[in-house]
């Protein structure tokens, strides 16, 4: 039987650098009022330096991903906080949303953030 996976997705996803780390944050599209299946996300991410930046509408090539329970998903938002961004970086975000079993939804919109 296949897994069910979660129609929830994060939406207007937007990122911002704070000093020390950079948060992230956005609304909860909820396809099926999946919200109650929710078991955390998945925030993929890329790192680049400033100097070399991807080519505009290139493919970005995530480099790996850092997982999160319940605590980034609070009354349809999502928020988290993304520790140990360098100077002189530029990160892309994207975010997925795991539900039962940890099976993947859809991904969000990308952002770029840019620490200088």
């Amino acid at each position: 039987m296949p897994q069910k996976s979660t129609n929830a997705r994060v939406v207007d996803l937007k990122g911002t650098w704070q000093g020390a780390y950079i948060e992230l944050k956005g609304g909860i599209a909820d396809a099926a009022g999946s919200a109650s299946t929710l078991t955390g996300s998945r925030v993929h991410y890329a790192i680049y330096p400033v100097a070399e930046p991807p080519c505009d509408g290139c493919p970005i090539e995530f480099q790996g991903f850092h997982t999160y329970g319940l605590e980034v998903v609070r009354e349809g938002r999502f928020f988290c906080k993304i520790p140990g961004a360098v100077k002189g970086n530029i990160y892309y975000f994207e975010v997925q949303l795991a539900g039962e079993k940890g099976v993947l939804g859809p991904p969000s919109n990308r952002v770029k953030v840019v620490v200088e």
